[in-house]
């Protein structure tokens, strides 16, 4: 009987002897395993954000919404609508190309940019009513630009204004005569804006413009009746856009 128990105190004190040491090395695998997972994470709390270089070639596309108004003063019209305006509005579409150079916060470039614009409108009084029935009517099919641009960056933000030249190409129907004429002008002026861009996938980029048109005043002498009239025409843009940018690998965040 009691060789049975010595036995029996003999086999417990072996098991709990081994038991020790596996709980002892499940422990440390434990704690290896939680400073593998931990400390990746610790660390990239410690690093500051990517870095992102706006130096570069960039090209990409946009759409939005342009709008304005031209004024119109004639010598015969009733001094009730001297001047009127035609007001107009309607989509756009493009593309743009640039380059970017970067130094510390500061980043300065070129543009290009140009698109379709399906903005058209008419009024036949001095107020901002558009309507169907009407002795004029413009309308803009196409505006390009060629500007200038500075801006401050701030990681993955570039806040930018820029300025230069401009092109339009207007569409203007008038019944100062007896029957409906059509003219196509080319404009030339200049542009300003502002924008806000994020670099928000490796190389890509996403970015809001606004611009404000400046086109010189036109005059037209209408044979028929005898008559002078000066235009003077307001336009204005706000778009959003997509640019791919072509400065390496290390450019934008992945």
């Amino acid at each position: 009987m009691l060789n049975s128990k010595r036995k029996m105190d003999m086999q417990m004190h072996s098991h709990s002897g081994h038991s020790k040491p596996r709980r002892h090395g499940l422990a440390a695998a434990v704690a290896v395993a939680s400073a593998a997972i931990v400390s990746p994470a610790l660390a990239g709390s410690a690093l500051p954000p990517p870095v992102v270089s706006w130096t570069g070639f960039y090209a990409g596309v946009h759409g939005g919404w342009g709008w304005g108004k031209s004024e119109f003063r004639d010598e015969f019209n009733n001094a009730a609508f001297n001047p009127f305006f035609a007001y107009f509005n309607g989509p756009i579409a493009g593309g743009q190309l640039g380059y970017n150079w970067q130094q510390g916060n500061l980043v300065l470039g070129v543009e290009v940019d140009g698109s379709w614009s399906f903005t058209k409108g008419n009024t036949s009084s001095n107020t901002a009513v558009i309507t169907t029935s009407t002795t004029n009517g413009v309308g803009y099919t196409g505006l390009a630009t060629a500007t200038g641009r500075v801006g401050y960056a701030s990681g993955q933000w570039l806040a930018y204004a820029k300025g230069g030249g401009a092109y339009a190409r207007m569409e203007l129907s008038t019944r100062f005569t007896p029957e409906i004429t059509n003219y196509n002008r080319e404009l030339f002026g200049a542009v300003g804006g502002v924008g806000l861009e994020v670099a928000f996938l490796r190389n890509v980029s996403a970015k809001v413009e606004y611009n404000a048109f400046w086109l010189p005043p036109e005059t037209l002498r209408w044979v028929t009746v005898d008559s002078t009239s000066e235009i003077k025409h307001f336009v204005q843009t706000v778009k959003a856009g997509i640019n791919v940018h072509f400065n390496g690998d290390g450019s934008l965040p992945r």
